[in-house]
């Protein structure tokens, strides 16, 4: 008797049928077929011979079951990475969930601190919530949390809702960007008093950590990954670790973002051995490149790039301009009020307002136009998408350029490129693929969720210098002086039996 197709939990969390159309396309697959160059799908790689993939067992239901535990796709394993099995099913020393018939319940957990807002993503422990399989963290009903912290009238660092309530009436109390202040400066001045920016990260890490493990019982993560800029240097992971320190989290392992992209689309869509990744990953402040090359045994970083100071906040300024014509050519009046009045209400409408913007900006990927509401004046503005479109070409150029920089420093060229990938929550303004398009000849790929494509990668490695299990050493991973310019990820067998992948930086 057949049995009924059962829903399978993919990245983020959510549930799809085997029928339904998949964000993430089958090899040979209309979808997939659509997404390669000349409709044909890439040519499967030959069977491995020097690997074979151990199998876990997994619960379904009542029924036990054994399923092949995962981490990249494994050369000539077919359908692996395809859609079929949960991605990033190998995190850290690669035991993934918790060893069978040994009573333990392990799970890790990945940490994407960016500068606008924060994800994360757990894995593993069938007891937690949501079941096995990798799972993006829902904090206040979102899986991004706000990266701005507000001091209150105690001292204490607020985050997510309540602090942007109370920045929205104590704009001098709050620090909208901790990540770009913990790599720029030692400490920040907050209604008069010095924080040091180390605490200010640690308010948001403190908070994803303590969500996290509320989650599984209030037990902490067997091993925990922090994402960090791929051109942060040893100073800057320093800082990291001591804010993932003072937030109680120890000895976490550090990978830079591009690179967890990339394994993220390796455990998607087949990559073959010797076939190049371009990562382009524009978020909310930064721009990160990188290319990846493929190896027969896991990824080598050949090349990043980027703009530390380029992100969807500066295409939200293109917006925003956009506005201050449309109310000059109405009631210049309203505007310079708005943005020249020092008071409490006029800061709480401008925050308003700035939220309003980044909302507009992701709408106009999917919509041709969008209704902003500013204040003092009585009628929206309408704002369509070819007008934000043109407003935004010069830093999307700027992105590009940056792109195609770091394609030429891996020494080859745009034809070489096997894929080129896109994450990052700014990376859906439309105008990105199309100018990639247009100057490579060639669709580059959008992550499904490319908010969460990072921690989800991520889940799937274990820094080289980080030790199995819960009892870790307390430093970091790499904050050893080794440089941010490449480094390799290496698929190994640990003495249970599993793969997994480990990130080494090169010195």
């Amino acid at each position: 008797m057949d049995r009924p197709e059962k829903a399978t939990l993919r990245a983020g969390g959510a549930r799809h049928s085997p029928t339904a159309p998949q964000a993430a396309a089958r090899p040979n697959s209309p979808t997939h077929q659509s997404l390669c160059r000349g409709g044909r799908s890439p040519a499967r790689p030959e069977p491995a011979r020097h690997l074979r993939m151990p199998a876990l067992p997994h619960l379904t239901g009542s029924r036990r079951r054994r399923r092949p535990t995962m981490g990249l796709p494994a050369r000539g394993v077919p359908g692996q990475g395809a859609g079929r099995r949960h991605p990033g099913g190998v995190v850290a020393n690669g035991r993934g969930t918790a060893r069978a018939g040994r009573g333990e319940r392990e799970w890790s957990l990945a940490v994407d601190f960016g500068t606008c807002f924060t994800t994360a993503a757990t894995f593993g422990d069938e007891a937690a919530v949501g079941g096995v399989g990798p799972r993006s963290l829902e904090i206040e009903n979102s899986r991004c949390l706000p990266a701005l912290v507000c001091l209150d009238d105690s001292g204490a660092l607020l985050t997510g809702r309540a602090a942007q309530q109370r920045a929205a009436h104590h704009p001098d109390q709050a620090e909208r960007a901790p990540k770009r202040a913990l790599a720029r400066q030692s400490a920040v001045l907050l209604g008069g008093r010095s924080v040091p920016a180390a605490e200010l990260a640690a308010a948001v890490l403190r908070r994803v950590y303590a969500e996290a493990r509320a989650a599984h019982d209030g037990r902490p993560p067997a091993r925990t990954v922090l994402t960090h800029p791929a051109r942060w240097g040893t100073a800057e992971r320093g800082r990291l670790a001591e804010a993932a320190e003072r937030a109680g989290i120890a000895g976490p392992g550090f990978l830079p973002e591009p690179v967890a992209a990339a394994l993220h689309h390796a455990q998607v869509h087949a990559v073959p051995d010797g076939g190049a990744v371009a990562v382009y990953d524009l978020g909310g402040g930064t721009f990160d490149t990188a290319v990846l090359r493929r190896t027969a045994d896991g990824f080598d970083t050949v090349a990043i790039g980027g703009d530390p100071h380029l992100g969807g906040e500066d295409l939200d300024e293109c917006l925003r301009d956009l506005l201050g014509e449309r109310a000059a050519d109405r009631d210049p009046d309203p505007w310079h009020t708005l943005w020249e009045d020092p008071g409490p209400p006029a800061a709480a409408q401008r925050a308003a307002l700035g939220r309003e913007l980044t909302a507009a900006r992701e709408a106009l990927s999917q919509t041709g136009s969008v209704d902003i509401a500013v204040p003092g004046y009585p009628q929206p503005f309408l704002i369509r998408a070819h007008e934000y479109r043109a407003a935004a070409e010069p830093l999307l150029d700027r992105s590009y350029e940056l792109l195609a920089a770091t394609i030429a420093d891996a020494g080859i060229d745009d034809a070489d490129v096997h894929e080129i990938v896109l994450t990052g929550g700014a990376s859906r303004t439309p105008r990105v693929s199309d100018l990639i398009a247009e100057r490579t000849g060639r669709l580059p790929l959008l992550t499904a969720d490319p908010k969460s494509a990072v921690v989800l990668g991520a889940l799937a490695v274990l820094p080289a210098t980080l030790p199995p299990g819960p009892a870790r050493a307390a430093r970091p991973a790499y904050a050893d002086g080794a440089a941010a310019q490449g480094g390799r990820v290496r698929r190994y067998l640990n003495p249970d039996g599993d793969l997994g992948f480990r990130f080494t930086p090169q010195p």
